[in-house]
């Protein structure tokens, strides 16, 4: 049996996968606003801070979680009245009119199921095992065991985040892709020696994942080398309940809720 077909069977039989549309229902004669969030910003910003948003300013939210791209691609084809996102706007969406407003940056993780005994990788090491040169746990003074390498979708804010950060120029290779990169975190914990990456924003606190060190620095570190910055894309400059939106998620109270969860915030 190959191992990623293994891997495959491991987590089918162990996940159960919920619905990434996640709606609210629309009172009669209520205010809506459809709001189409990238899975790594929904880690940051979860139904609790929409239900608040909710109770300030009576603004129903109809949610629905996707990958950055799919939520940009929703916003330009007039499916949500705001997106956010993980990846930088790019300029033909500047020339169309469209606006990129910053919530915070956070740190791209570096997971490692609990097995391993490695604390800290160098850049080197880490673009190594993605491009599939260092194979196993004992080329970086581990164990002898065959190392998984585990990656998000393609299509997700953290693959190609990663894949400029860290792999630049090269191809990225692996064992297991998940299909959104909230995902990443069940996969590193249920299959022994995995590697992977992931969001700040995402629950790391699992007794049986390890965050490792890049350089010797923590993502807590100013010198940590992989950022990715969040962000909110609106048609035109926010008016109306998307700016009451994002007004409510930049505000100073729930910008230090995102502060606790390792977000870095930015300057005004």
């Amino acid at each position: 049996m190959g191992k990623i077909f293994r891997l495959a069977l491991a987590i089918i039989t162990g996940v159960v996968i919920s619905s990434t549309t996640m709606l609210w229902t629309e009172a009669e004669g209520q205010e809506v606003l459809r709001y189409s969030s990238s899975a790594q910003v929904h880690e940051v910003l979860l139904e609790d801070t929409l239900q608040a948003f909710t109770k300030e300013t009576g603004i129903k939210v109809d949610l629905f979680v996707c990958s950055s791209s799919a939520a940009t691609y929703r916003l330009f084809n007039g499916v949500c009245d705001v997106a956010s996102t993980a990846e930088r706007l790019e300029a033909s969406g500047v020339d169309y009119g469209y606006v990129e407003t910053f919530l915070c940056k956070i740190p791209l993780v570096v997971v490692a199921n609990v097995e391993t005994h490695l604390k800290s990788i160098t850049e080197k090491q880490l673009q190594d095992v993605f491009t599939g040169h260092l194979t196993n746990w004992k080329d970086l003074g581990d164990s002898d065991k065959e190392m998984v390498a585990v990656v998000p979708g393609k299509n997700t804010a953290a693959f190609k985040n990663f894949t400029h950060l860290a792999i630049r120029s090269y191809d990225i290779k692996y064992d297991f892709m998940t299909y959104h990169s909230t995902m990443i975190l069940e996969a590193i914990r249920r299959i022994p020696w995995s590697i992977s990456f992931i969001g700040a924003g995402a629950p790391t606190n699992n007794a049986a994942i390890r965050i490792l060190r890049v350089n010797g620095y923590a993502p807590t570190d100013k010198e940590y080398p992989y950022i990715q910055t969040l962000s909110f894309v609106t048609r035109g400059e926010p008016a109306g309940a998307v700016k009451k939106f994002i007004d409510f998620a930049k505000s100073k109270t729930n910008l230090e809720r995102l502060k606790a969860k390792g977000a870095i915030i930015l300057e005004n």
